[in-house]
């Protein structure tokens, strides 16, 4: 793992999310957990070597963020509407599609049982481990329950999937205009270290592109509207930004299929009610990566 301040360490190259912790005087804060079983075992093993784990916040609801918290004895924050999700995931199919993800995979998830959270917030929560405050910051956008956590005495945010540094965002679930004011509220705050939730470390410089490409795929869509296309043909047809950026870690194959949901969300976005009655069970109909 990357040692990115004295206190802070995290990983931006396994399949999944990006995911790190934070040690301080009374014990090891841990953000997001690996999508792969085989991945949080070693980081059990990293994390046992420095000390003993106190927390788990998970930052948003897609199931890369959470798998991982299983094989943790801690208990876990995140937004109630994570909560929610996770309550509401059949489990036995989840496992059984992380058990694809690799040979070692399946025989940790058998009799899988997920480790939910068990403290929750709906706008804000700020809490104090040993001499570390984590500010934990709803902020709308990739998902509607997406938050940052900011740890304050080491300038560093966990920004979640509302920045893709450097690889395709995935805009399944996306509300465009609030990711927009998520990514403006991102660059009010007084840190300038950013943990984005796929993609290399970066700062504030990087907020302008993401905003730029997330605006540049709704007014695509738009087009597709105006022009009369239906959403099979929006699905089937708009894929001219795929070779924009590569696919995260082990996920070059699902660039088609990442061109298709997203263009059937924000075709849903600009077209009827939003968010649709199907948000709220929407999990049941992702691939297992962003579940």
């Amino acid at each position: 793992m990357k040692q990115i301040t004295s206190n802070v360490w995290v990983e931006t190259e396994t399949r999944g999310c990006n995911f790190g912790f934070v040690t301080t005087t009374d014990g090891i804060v841990m953000i997001d957990s690996p999508h792969k079983p085989t991945t949080a075992m070693w980081l059990k093993t990293e994390i046992e070597n420095r000390g003993l784990l106190r927390y788990i916040i998970n930052t948003e609801p897609h199931g890369d963020h959470w798998t991982g918290n299983a094989f943790f004895d801690a208990p876990v924050i995140a937004h109630e509407g994570v909560r929610t999700r996770m309550l509401n995931t059949d489990m036995a199919e989840h496992a059984a599609r992380v058990g694809t993800f690799g040979p070692e995979e399946p025989a940790l998830l058998e009799d899988y049982t997920a480790n939910f959270p068990v403290i929750t917030f709906r706008d804000t929560m700020t809490m104090h481990v040993g001499d570390h405050t984590f500010e934990m910051i709803h902020m709308p956008g990739h998902t509607l329950y997406q938050a940052a956590v900011i740890v304050k005495e080491e300038g560093v945010v966990f920004t979640s999937d509302n920045i893709f540094h450097g690889v395709h965002s995935w805009l399944h679930e996306a509300d465009p205009d609030l990711w927009l004011v998520a990514l403006e509220s991102l660059r009010g705050l007084n840190e300038d270290i950013f943990v984005p939730g796929h993609g290399d470390m970066c700062g504030k410089g990087y907020l302008d592109e993401q905003g730029a490409f997330i605006s540049e795929w709704k007014d695509y869509v738009q087009d597709a509207v105006d022009r009369g296309m239906t959403r099979e043909e929006s699905v089937s047809t708009l894929t001219a930004m795929i070779d924009r950026y590569p696919m995260d870690v082990e996920q070059a194959a699902l660039a088609p299929m990442v061109m298709g949901i997203n263009a059937g969300n924000l075709y849903d976005y600009l077209t009827g009610p939003w968010p649709p009655a199907s948000m709220g069970t929407v999990a049941t109909r992702l691939p297992s990566d962003y579940r």
